[in-house]
């Protein structure tokens, strides 16, 4: 009895598993489900390339000396990047996650008021004095919006998680959803 329960109560979140798989697939390729190097290489484009990006990045993490901006810093299913400095041992200054929302286009759907934070992603943060950020690129990687996990920690206390319905992979998720309001950041590159 109990093996059936456990098997009825995984098979919504393998269900998803596989949803999300298969939109990962549609934007990055087949075999490339979570393939994100494209928005990992916009990201950098972003410090390179923008002034008010690079002003806000420094403002939120800070200049620390020695560092590089290192993939997968928690491990190859953890978080994106990582603002990492390598002593005696690695001591991490900041934490990135990075994704792509393929209906954006030129301009970002009206109808979308809120900024969605997975609620699988918090995992990378909690429990640590990490600083966080989140960004979102549009499908051609020239306009990103982002949000620190001071508010998405402030959405969570206020809101909650909200289970949505996602049209993109067909299936139910749960996120915390932030209002686009002065603590999301937007910024866009030629």
């Amino acid at each position: 009895m109990n093996q059936q329960h456990n098997q009825q109560q995984n098979k919504p979140q393998q269900t998803l598993r596989s949803k999300i798989r298969q939109q990962g697939e549609i934007a990055h390729g087949k075999g490339n489900a979570f393939n994100d190097k494209p928005e990992r290489k916009a990201l950098k484009k972003f410090l390179i390339n923008c002034p008010e990006f690079q002003s806000f990045w420094a403002n939120y993490f800070g200049t620390p000396a020695n560092t590089t901006l290192q993939e997968d810093p928690l491990g190859e299913y953890g978080v994106d990047l990582g603002i990492v400095e390598f002593k005696y041992v690695k001591i991490i200054h900041g934490l990135i996650e990075v994704d792509v929302f393929n209906s954006w286009g030129e301009s970002y759907p009206a109808h979308y008021k809120k900024f969605h934070v997975l609620e699988r992603k918090l995992k990378y943060f909690e429990g640590t004095d990490y600083k966080y950020l989140t960004c979102t690129f549009n499908n051609t990687h020239n306009q990103m919006v982002c949000t620190t996990r001071e508010n998405i920690e402030r959405c969570h206390f206020l809101y909650g998680v909200t289970e949505m319905w996602m049209p993109a992979i067909k299936a139910r998720d749960r996120v915390v959803r932030c209002p686009l309001d002065e603590n999301v950041f937007w910024f866009g590159v030629s």
